[in-house]
């Protein structure tokens, strides 16, 4: 069964498809939420998206302490830092959210398609800490019935966004190139 997930989302990445009105919101939820990073879901069917999800990310609201997907070295700089700091370099999801977009989902019919959020003074590739929560996430997924997402990132570095969406397996990082309609 496992091995059928993975073939479904590589699949799914190379056909991407994000509509112009997804991608436009996307960059405004990051835009709202600078300099703080911003997180969400995409979900549809049959690689093209349908629906976002924008999900709070708790990372300001909490102490680093209690963040269990970061090693110890980035939860003790984490906590180091005050909460607006920490929200500009890293990003948790509230899982009450989270539950209720997986809830909105099943009930639609509607696949994770992509999980999003911003890097709203660095590029839009993965870091080092984006890498290790997506591989330690490749087991989780299907637990929850949930498949394998792609990852997409929103730059806010320069006066335009720069958008790049990637796939991360086993803790390699490779293009998921998506098409915009």
């Amino acid at each position: 069964m496992k091995r059928k997930i993975e073939s479904d989302v590589d699949l799914l990445v190379t056909n991407l498809v994000i509509p112009q009105h997804i991608l436009d919101d996307m960059i405004a939820h990051a835009r709202e939420l600078a300099p703080h990073e911003c997180c969400g879901l995409l979900a549809g069917t049959g690689g093209v998206v349908s629906r976002i999800y924008r999900i709070t990310n708790i990372v300001a609201m909490e102490g680093a302490q209690n963040l269990s997907s970061f090693d110890p070295a980035k939860a003790a700089h984490l906590e180091r830092l005050s909460p607006e700091e920490r929200a500009e370099i890293a990003f948790v999801m509230d899982m009450q959210d989270f539950s209720t977009a997986k809830k909105d989902m099943r009930n639609n019919g509607l696949d994770l398609q992509v999980v999003y959020h911003s890097h709203p003074h660095d590029p839009a590739r993965p870091s080092v800490t984006d890498i290790k929560i997506a591989t330690d996430y490749e087991e989780i997924w299907p637990k929850i019935n949930l498949p394998i997402p792609a990852y997409l990132l929103i730059s806010l570095m320069h006066a335009a966004p720069d958008v790049r969406s990637y796939w991360i397996k086993s803790g390699q990082v490779s293009a998921a190139p998506f098409t915009v309609r």
